[in-house]
């Protein structure tokens, strides 16, 4: 069983039942920080980002079961769910300035289908989200040099350089930087297949 529990698809059934109250805890564990993280993308202040965030919980308790995976990938519907509730907030906050800044001109519910500025940012947000988890779980399970190897590659450090840096051997640190690197893609992978149902 995978550190999520359940498939996403599974879980995602599961928490439409309310009276579930462990498959809803485990969704909420799931989505809370990406949900968080792009309200603060989206402009919502910190002292309204709490709120704003229930809003969105709120509007995930009444319209999950209608999520329909043959018209979107989880990710978009909750991301349209997700500005949604900015908008609404930005209404109620009579803040068009931020309004026509992060959304345009007014305009009715964003369609799935038309791509934007919001939805590019969006899904950057998300696959950097997805990569920050996957990169927690890499440095639960490399020990030593392995994780400081990888991550002066990410740096631009050449093998030669981070072999003096380290005192690892050339040959070593392309080993490990292999590894590392291998590991955090099967991770992602895993993390997609998890939080993005088909």
């Amino acid at each position: 069983m995978s550190e999520f529990g359940d498939t996403s698809y599974t879980l995602l059934h599961r928490a439409c039942d309310l009276h579930d109250e462990q498959a809803w805890a485990e969704l909420v564990e799931h989505y809370r920080r990406f949900i968080f993280f792009i309200l603060q993308q989206m402009g919502v202040g910190a002292a309204d980002i709490e709120d704003v965030s229930q809003q969105v919980l709120f509007s995930l308790t009444k319209d999950l079961c209608s999520y329909d995976p043959s018209r979107a990938r989880f990710r978009t519907w909750l991301s349209t769910v997700i500005r949604n509730a900015a908008l609404v907030h930005f209404r109620k906050k009579k803040t068009r300035q931020n309004y026509i800044r992060i959304f345009g001109e007014e305009q009715s519910l964003v369609r799935l289908e038309e791509p934007s500025d919001v939805d590019q940012r969006i899904e950057q947000e998300w696959a950097a989200y997805v990569s920050g988890l996957a990169m927690t779980r890499v440095k639960n399970v490399f020990k030593g040099q392995a994780i400081n190897v990888f991550e002066w590659s990410l740096d631009g450090l050449s093998a030669a350089e981070i072999a003096e840096k380290s005192g690892l051997s050339v040959s070593s640190v392309y080993t490990l930087r292999k590894r590392v690197k291998r590991r955090l893609y099967l991770e992602i992978r895993g993390l997609v297949a998890e939080l993005e149902p088909k």
